[in-house]
């Protein structure tokens, strides 16, 4: 692995700090111009971007993956790409996609869109959803079916 930013090869544990507002791992040499990164524990999705498709068998919902913000910065990197060279080619600004591999934004589903055609990954996941049909119950009594069976019951008694 190579520090991201002066490039060297990282002898031992990367170091994951703030440099002038993005995340970068980095070698413990070029940790010091930064902050370090807290670790974080395991998080649940706050905020999932959801689009729901209405179909006949049911509903569908485009659910945006929880690790986008990984999968985007692995595909940029495997493909040999620059951050701002990224946001060249799908036509966006360069704090876009610093913000997105940070996980900072989530992606809009034109922006995600773009993004996996550049990239050639899936962002979002199709989650089906079958909804079920009520059915017809044979006759059952409510509470207010009750009532006026006790109050018949009552009257003939008199």
């Amino acid at each position: 692995m190579q520090c991201e930013l002066c490039g060297r090869p990282i002898m031992g544990q990367p170091i994951k700090a703030w440099i002038e507002g993005a995340q970068l791992t980095v070698c413990p040499n070029c940790a010091r111009y930064g902050s370090l990164v807290k670790q974080e524990k395991t998080r649940s999705p706050r905020h999932q971007t959801v689009v729901k498709k209405s179909s006949k068998l049911g509903v569908e919902d485009i659910v945006l993956v929880e690790n986008y913000n990984v999968l985007i910065r692995h595909a940029r990197e495997r493909m040999g790409m620059t951050q701002a060279d990224l946001a060249k080619l799908i036509g966006e600004k360069e704090s876009i996609i610093r913000r997105l591999e940070s996980g900072r934004m989530t992606p809009s589903l034109e922006l995600a869109r773009k993004l996996e055609k550049m990239l050639k990954i899936k962002l979002f996941e199709e989650v089906k959803q079958l909804q079920e049909v009520p059915r017809p119950q044979g006759f059952q009594l409510t509470l207010g079916d009750v009532a006026i069976i006790k109050e018949r019951g009552k009257s003939s008694n008199l």
